[in-house]
């Protein structure tokens, strides 16, 4: 089922008109979790461009940037922001950088679709927000870093507490978009923080989980999950970038507006890219293309401030 904002937003945006009809074959590899987003986007692109055909080979996202470097994919889909190894890779082999498109909105609360990152504190913990900049000295390094609740403004018995960090793997790509939304350039993880990655076997609890079950039994911790693993003892803290702190919700997920929202890209070759790759991602970033990641439910439509920025910068 849609949301009112994300139907609101799909609705804005200019509708996809074919000035011209093209022809092909498009090889896409990379995100299975993409997948049904991928299939609406295609079953809705071929009611205006009947004579493209796609042929999807989504066996992981780790697959996606190789695929369109090696000429085996004309897109590549990531379930996630670009690694800079994958840019590297990409540039050593074409001798220029790969054009990254935004296509959807991550999701508020679904494992797996790239959800916003939210950051929790036990339910006793009478803070109420944080701003990027608190959020870069809690969970950073240097000499402005954070050790105690009263520099984050707390007063009398929580002043001299400790604060104790709880977050993703260093190496999980929550913990790398975290880094980068929220650390300057060359700065690194506080060497405090406790690293969690999903536990083995088909039972295992998510990362996630387990963040949130470490702080919600740690009256003095804070930590980096997403709300779908939220519990009654712990609450997410608003988030200031500029301005208003902003609470995480699905509205302000899908407009933007929360700092620590995220995205999912393809990926392509913006100098060999066929006429074919051209109009599918004119068509992904139209009214019918967000319509689609509405439909499917799990992603979040683009908003049209972004959507008309991915458009320029793909010279449309």
């Amino acid at each position: 089922m849609g949301h009112p904002t994300a139907e609101a937003q799909a609705a804005a945006l200019p509708e996809y008109v074919a000035t011209r009809q093209v022809a092909g074959v498009i090889h896409t590899w990379g995100s299975p979790q993409m997948g049904d987003l991928l299939r609406l986007y295609e079953a809705a692109f071929a009611k205006v461009q009947p004579q493209v055909r796609f042929e999807d080979s989504l066996k992981s996202t780790v697959t996606a940037v190789a695929g369109v470097y090696t000429g085996r994919a004309e897109i590549g889909l990531l379930g996630r922001e670009i690694w800079p190894v994958e840019e590297m890779a990409f540039a050593s082999v074409e001798g220029h950088a790969p054009t990254v498109v935004e296509v959807a909105t991550g999701s508020y609360d679904v494992p797996k679709a790239t959800f916003a990152l939210m950051v929790f504190v036990p339910r006793g913990n009478p803070l109420a927000s944080v701003s990027m900049e608190q959020l870069r000295r809690v969970f950073g390094g240097g000499e402005t870093a954070v050790h105690t609740w009263g520099e984050l403004g707390l007063k009398g018995a929580w002043a001299k507490r400790p604060v104790h960090l709880y977050g993703f793997s260093r190496d999980n790509d929550k913990a790398q978009i975290f880094s980068k939304l929220v650390f300057h350039a060359g700065e690194s993880w506080n060497c405090g923080l406790r690293e969690f990655a999903n536990e083995a076997g088909a039972n295992g609890a998510d990362a996630g989980e387990l963040i949130v079950r470490a702080v919600e039994k740690d009256p003095d911790g804070i930590g980096i999950s997403n709300v779908h693993y939220a519990t009654a003892g712990v609450r997410a803290l608003a988030v200031a970038a500029e301005g208003a702190a902003i609470v995480p919700s699905k509205e302000s997920v899908a407009n933007r507006s929360y700092p620590l929202s995220r995205a999912v890209y393809v990926v392509v070759d913006g100098k060999t890219a066929s006429d074919a790759v051209r109009e599918f991602l004119r068509f992904v970033l139209s009214r019918q293309g967000q319509e689609a990641v509405v439909q499917e439910g799990n992603y979040l439509p683009l908003t049209a401030e972004v959507a008309v920025r991915e458009l320029r910068e793909l010279g449309q």
